[in-house]
């Protein structure tokens, strides 16, 4: 699987609404981590709008792992739209969901992709978007004569320190942009001739 070292999401759960033709059409986002937790997402929102007409939705969470529903609405004029306004976003690990409560007049096909797609629009709007990077968290191990410039040049690198331990060597547990890490390890090294212990801890998107 091909490691993503950033992409684009919502930064948060939100809601906005529309109201066509005496429609109301409420977008509720939220960002996920994987399909699972779509999916909880996606139920949780059809039970609390389980008297509503139709709970359309789509989620991507990469690339080629997307799904959307018309949720009974006529094929193609409600999922689909949904997950083209994602996909034309370029979002990954986010799920949409567009309800609809239907106010007696008809939108045809066109009219309803148009409703879809602008309240998922709204919606993401709302939510705002951004930019998650892969993160590579870390120990280094060190002399404790060296603890100035080592400390200098992790924050110098742009790394956040996350804890300083000092007893008869000194330990700082740091978090950096896996794109960088390799640099810093290798000036780590090269400052304390070799001596230092780096260990890679867990990754994360932050």
């Amino acid at each position: 699987m091909r490691i993503l070292l950033s992409y684009c999401t919502v930064s948060k759960e939100a809601v906005a609404e529309l109201i066509i033709k005496k429609s109301r059409f409420i977008a509720t986002v939220k960002p996920v981590p994987n399909e699972e937790e779509a999916m909880d997402f996606i139920r949780a929102v059809g039970k609390l709008h389980r008297e509503a007409t139709h709970n359309v939705y789509a989620y991507r969470i990469s690339e080629d792992q997307e799904k959307c529903s018309d949720d009974g609405e006529p094929s193609g004029t409600a999922g689909r739209p949904v997950l083209n306004v994602i996909r034309g976003e370029n979002l990954l690990r986010v799920a949409l969901v567009v309800t609809r409560y239907y106010g007696g007049v008809l939108l045809g096909a066109g009219g309803l992709v148009r409703a879809y797609s602008q309240t998922s629009t709204l919606g993401i709007a709302e939510a705002g978007l951004v930019t998650r990077r892969l993160a590579q968290a870390f120990t280094v191990q060190f002399d404790l004569n060296l603890f100035g410039r080592v400390k200098k040049a992790i924050e110098k690198s742009g790394a956040n320190i996350i804890e300083v331990l000092v007893t008869d060597r000194a330990l700082i547990r740091a978090q950096i942009l896996l794109e960088e890490f390799e640099v810093l390890a290798a000036k780590l090294v090269e400052l304390s001739s070799g001596r230092a212990n780096i260990n890679k801890l867990d990754q994360e998107y932050i």
